[in-house]
């Protein structure tokens, strides 16, 4: 375990956020309550303007260790997230959104699970609160996935032919993993975490508690919004990691590229269908661009 002056450290939390303060409150209360708290918890302030420093202060004492630290200057995503991440001294690491809440056992499932699977470079799980497509409500979202899983296995089955990802933006993970994989790659700004994942599963396993321990908060962001750059991230970073895995076998890379390109044609066309219907003719003639230059795409 990690030692901080005379604490030893074997979770952290690692809560990132900017000018969200009501719901940073509600975050730290179910922090506050988990049935195994973090040795230490770091609060990465992305240069806020409103009440953010007195709600942690508020806090403070339902911790053992307490990290508020505020940027001079905005970082944004990924920048806030690896001045977090930089600033944890556990073993274990966990990255928690600073809106949603969490199950008393959260972490200590998490714990436990990377405790089990020593394999593991990050554990994730359920979710519930994830908004219900074309109705109203919510529903929790459970996945088919065994608690420990190959990492090139999960990679192939779950992450490396789609444009989404079942692992939501918050894992806990192992130090020694980041340490390898360290930074989260700017380029692919709010996205950058699910490349930090696709990287992670090439060198390590995959740990998953089936169960809805996290309530997702569903306030709108304009990360939400539909945006072709962010289409684009998804498909580069997927490109990036074909290449990777399947650069020493030419036949398979030629296969894997092929099918990487038909499922983003197809996720594009959909899109694309999605703003003519909006009469959002500008988008849509993005989107067309974009799907051009897919074909070319070796």
């Amino acid at each position: 375990m990690a030692e901080t002056g005379a604490v030893t450290v074997k979770v952290s939390v690692c809560v990132t956020t900017y000018n969200r303060a009501p719901l940073l409150d509600r975050t730290l209360a179910s922090l506050a309550a988990q049935s195994r708290l973090p040795g230490e918890l770091i609060v990465s302030d992305d240069c806020s303007t409103d009440e953010t420093a007195a709600v942690v202060e508020r806090h403070r004492a339902s911790f053992p260790r307490v990290v508020y630290h505020r940027n001079s200057e905005n970082l944004y995503m990924p920048g806030n997230l690896n001045q977090a991440v930089s600033l944890a001294a556990g073993d274990y690491i966990a990255n928690l959104h600073d809106a949603d809440e969490f199950a008393p056992t959260l972490l200590e499932k998490w714990e436990r699970a990377l405790d089990e699977h020593p394999s593991a470079g990050f554990v994730f799980c359920g979710v519930a609160g994830f908004p219900r497509k074309g109705a109203s409500g919510t529903q929790v979202l459970l996945h088919d996935v065994e608690p420990l899983t190959p990492g090139r296995v999960f990679l192939e089955r779950h992450l490396l032919h789609t444009l989404s990802s079942i692992v939501w933006g918050t894992v806990m993970a192992r130090r020694a993993a980041y340490a390898r994989l360290l930074p989260f790659d700017a380029r692919f700004g709010f996205i950058s975490d699910v490349d930090m994942w696709l990287r992670m599963c090439e060198r390590f396993d995959v740990a998953y508690v089936r169960e809805p321990l996290i309530v997702l908060d569903n306030s709108p962001t304009k990360e939400r919004r539909f945006e072709w750059t962010t289409a684009e991230s998804a498909r580069i970073m997927r490109r990036e990691r074909i290449r990777s895995v399947f650069g020493g076998d030419p036949e398979r890379l030629r296969s894997e590229m092929k099918r990487h390109r038909r499922v983003a044609r197809i996720y594009y066309l959909k899109r694309i269908v999605g703003r003519i219907r909006h009469g959002d003719w500008t988008a849509a003639a993005a989107g067309c661009r974009l799907l051009m230059k897919i074909g070319r795409d070796t």
